[in-house]
């Protein structure tokens, strides 16, 4: 069940980052936004991310100490060991997160966290919501979700988030 969206704003308000997956890094570079969100938020990359993605993008914080295996397993796991979220657009990824009660954000969470930190002008926001949504395959039900939380921020400018 989804939390209510005045938790998700204060959720996303107080978002610092997670540990990234390849499919996260790719949709922020596709968008223009893996710089801006390199700089405002911890993306920490496991060798096997750095490995699938071709290279460790500035900013990021590379975990050199984690075990060998599939990119999947031990994001989850390095997320775990660290109490960090895991940063994916990956349905098993985000199964696997769920399943280990570790908190998870994809793309279009990241996005409203930045409009929500003051980061990104929320008037960029549908530009880029239509842009993400022409690659990405969200459940309408994580759409509409999104679109709740950026209505509930245009909506209430004087609320404490």
């Amino acid at each position: 069940m989804v939390k209510d969206i005045d938790a998700l704003l204060v959720d996303l308000k107080r978002f610092r980052g997670g540990i990234a997956d390849t499919s996260t890094l790719i949709y922020l570079e596709r968008l223009g936004l893996l710089d801006l969100a390199a700089r405002c938020f911890s993306l920490r990359v496991i060798p096997q991310v750095v490995a699938e993605f071709g290279m460790r993008p500035a900013g990021t914080i590379p975990l050199t100490a984690v075990p060998s295996g599939p990119a999947d397993l031990v994001i989850c796991q390095e997320a775990s060991r660290l109490g960090l979220p895991v940063l994916s657009e990956d349905r098993h990824v985000l199964r696997a997160a769920r399943a280990g009660q570790l908190p998870y954000y994809n793309t279009l969470m990241m996005v409203l966290a930045l409009c929500v930190q003051g980061e990104l002008a929320p008037a960029a926001f549908a530009d880029i919501r239509r842009e993400l949504l022409v690659f990405a395959r969200y459940a309408p039900w994580v759409v509409a979700v999104g679109d709740a939380l950026f209505e509930a921020l245009c909506h209430a400018p004087t609320r404490e988030v």
